[in-house]
């Protein structure tokens, strides 16, 4: 049965980040470990792959979209890329509870600048400067390494960061869909060594989430507003960190 409902969970959950532009790992990562699957071994480096996997095709639909600032994307892209594997590093001399309880924090950090972090309608036209894009540089490496550490990718911090320097929801998905790609194979890649799982099912949920993030990705294009978007990905954020937290208490 295994081979039936992972596929199709993880399905869903790449239509959810395919919306966000995020990857799926940020959400896959607290989903499976409610399985009780090894974080370090197992989880981190499946959701990693997933996450670049997913990432790009949610990409390749916004990019259908012209909705992507590429003049952010691609500095993003290479600084996060070489950044992230320095938080796979750190990850070895810190507990896996200490990891989780970081992962609740930052996710209702997150989940308030979206809630309250005024928010431009898709009407308007989005300015951004190269000093902006300077100040996304130096978030970015220090997010990259911070997702590397927790295992998830960049996309779940660097989605809000480009919202909060001015971007509206729908670009900064767009955006932050593309810088997400390489960091998240670059961190599997650091993982891979020591990877414990079960290659038949990561192929197989593979595909079902790539198909899940470009449809994710194509409905959020044609259909979604960039308020009704920062409300989910808030929302979104919030059940993930109730859910890790229960966890935690019971365990």
């Amino acid at each position: 049965m295994e081979y039936i409902y992972f596929p199709i969970l993880l399905f869903i959950l790449s239509f959810i980040s395919g919306m966000m532009g995020l990857g799926v790992a940020f959400i896959s990562t607290p989903v499976l470990g409610f399985f009780n699957f090894d974080l370090k071994h197992v989880i981190m480096p499946w959701s990693l792959l997933l996450n670049g996997l997913t990432a790009t095709s949610s990409a390749v639909a916004y990019a259908r979209s012209k909705m992507v600032d590429w003049r952010t994307a691609i500095p993003l892209l290479v600084i996060t890329t070489l950044t992230a594997p320095l938080g796979v590093w750190i990850l070895q001399f810190v507990p896996t509870n200490i990891v989780w309880w970081i992962y609740v924090i930052v996710l209702i950090f997150l989940a308030y600048r979206m809630t309250f972090t005024p928010k431009k309608d898709d009407a308007e036209n989005t300015v951004i400067t190269d000093k902006t894009r300077i100040k996304g540089g130096v978030l970015s490496a220090l997010i990259a390494i911070f997702a590397g550490f927790l295992g998830v990718g960049p996309g779940f911090l660097l989605m809000p960061t480009l919202v909060t320097l001015g971007y509206t929801a729908r670009i900064a998905a767009a955006t932050n869909s593309v810088i997400v790609t390489l960091p998240s194979f670059s961190a599997f890649i650091a993982h891979l060594a020591n990877a414990q799982f079960n290659w038949v099912m990561v192929g197989i949920t593979s595909v079902t989430a790539i198909v899940g993030a470009y449809s994710g990705g194509m409905f959020m294009a044609r259909r979604v507003k960039s308020r009704t978007l920062s409300r989910i990905f808030a929302l979104a954020l919030v059940i993930l960190a109730v859910q890790r937290v229960l966890i935690l208490l019971s365990s």
